[in-house]
């Protein structure tokens, strides 16, 4: 009798095809894994190339604010520098955003750093007199001048190279407003926030509309002027031995005078008796105590805030608000001061020590975006040699317009540019 050998072998074969079957399930579940991976990877690298994309695009559109920025500076009158002036219209203070080809867009304000206090130059006085404790105030000293004693609250050397990363203080003159937050005190809160916590003493500062105002908003490490008539051509100096009596009788100065020279500041000339109101103006506009061609530091009154004002040597609350009333005009001469309600003698010289009307540096922010991504740039802009140049660019670290910059929200119309972005 043979053996049922047929159903065995059916068996086997069905159970070949079971384990063929379950291996082809572990293998296609294996590649849709790898697909599913694939296809993630393809989404993150798309994404990725698309952020790097509307990147670029947003830094050639802020490049472009910026290139647009150096071409209306270029035209400024470093002798007299207004608000009604082309530059300072440039952008509506940020709020206008102009349209470049390919969806990308900017906006654009340009600021007088002679608007705002050179922190490298601020007596201890005058950061006395900012929102800052005395230990910040102490420490910048420090930080600014050299020696290796420090003052009592202060810090030099010895402090920096003890701390886990060490590094060693300037001795010199601040780069940049970020280098502040190296300094013993300071933090990045201290300059960027209206409402730092580290802040503790004196009134805090406030903008044109009364909103707190951060210290990043008032300061500046370059501005200067040229030491020129507003019309330009030389200025006299009186800080000079042997002054010629002829000098003064040609500025409307008594000729006796010229016996108590040589004369060191406005102060110094302004504050002695004899100097009428006339020859004061007159001596405001033409008259140096100093052969140096430029001025650092100055604050140019036709484009200074209130809150930056009333930081100067003699100005009092009342007369800051004067000069910013003239600012619809602008001061065509320094000897102009001599008309605000309150300014003589020794007062009006200290201001006129501290003030200007002419600049030739200028703060240069813009804010390029493209497909919701944005790039931030502060650049520093001198004009030297009757060129617009850019002395510093640096590129904020932000996804948003810093808020230090005090924007309002875009309001004007849209502008179009035939810009290829």
């Amino acid at each position: 009798m043979s053996t049922p050998l047929a159903p065995v072998r059916r068996r086997n074969n069905r159970g070949q095809r079971g384990g063929v079957m379950v291996l082809a399930l572990v293998v296609l579940a294996g590649l849709l894994a790898m697909l599913a991976v694939f296809a993630a990877n393809q989404r993150a690298y798309l994404t990725a190339t698309q952020y790097t994309l509307r990147d670029r695009r947003a830094e050639a559109a802020a490049r472009s604010a910026l290139a647009m920025s150096l071409s209306a500076l270029q035209a400024v009158n470093t002798n007299l520098v207004k608000l009604d002036d082309d530059w300072a219209t440039l952008g509506t203070n940020g709020t206008e955003v102009t349209e470049l080809t390919g969806g990308a867009t900017y906006r654009v304000q340009i600021l007088d750093a002679g608007s705002r206090l050179n922190i490298n130059t601020l007596t201890e006085a005058q950061l006395q007199n900012l929102p800052l404790t005395s230990e910040q105030t102490a420490s910048l000293l420090d930080w600014r001048e050299t020696g290796a004693t420090p003052r009592t609250e202060g810090a030099k050397d010895s402090y920096y190279e003890a701390l886990t990363t060490p590094y060693n203080a300037r001795l010199g003159t601040l780069k940049s407003l970020t280098e502040l937050a190296l300094i013993k005190g300071w933090t990045a809160r201290t300059l960027y926030s209206p409402n730092a916590e580290d802040i503790t003493t004196n009134t805090p500062l406030e903008d044109a509309n009364g909103k707190p105002l951060a210290l990043a908003g008032v300061l500046t490490v370059s501005s200067g002027a040229p030491n020129t008539l507003a019309a330009g051509g030389a200025r006299t100096n009186l800080n000079q031995q042997n002054l010629s009596p002829l000098t003064l009788i040609q500025l409307g100065l008594p000729a006796n005078l010229a016996t108590q020279g040589p004369f060191t500041s406005f102060a110094n000339l302004l504050g002695r008796a004899g100097v009428a109101t006339q020859a004061a103006q007159q001596v405001l506009d033409s008259a140096t105590f100093t052969t140096e061609t430029r001025l650092i530091g100055k604050v140019n009154i036709n484009t200074a805030s209130e809150s930056v004002l009333a930081q100067l040597p003699g100005v009092t609350s009342d007369i800051a608000s004067a000069i910013i009333t003239r600012q619809s005009t602008g001061f065509a001469t320094l000897g102009e001061l001599s008309s605000i309600p309150g300014l003589t003698g020794t007062t009006l010289g200290q201001v006129a020590d501290a003030v200007c009307v002419g600049s030739d540096t200028f703060l240069v922010r813009v804010w390029g975006e493209s497909g919701g991504v944005g790039v931030a740039y502060e650049a520093v802009v001198g004009i030297r040699n009757s060129r617009a140049l850019v002395i510093q660019l640096e590129r904020i670290n932000t996804t948003s317009i810093p808020a230090w910059w005090s924007w309002e929200e875009a309001t004007t119309t849209s502008v179009s540019s035939g810009g290829n972005q």
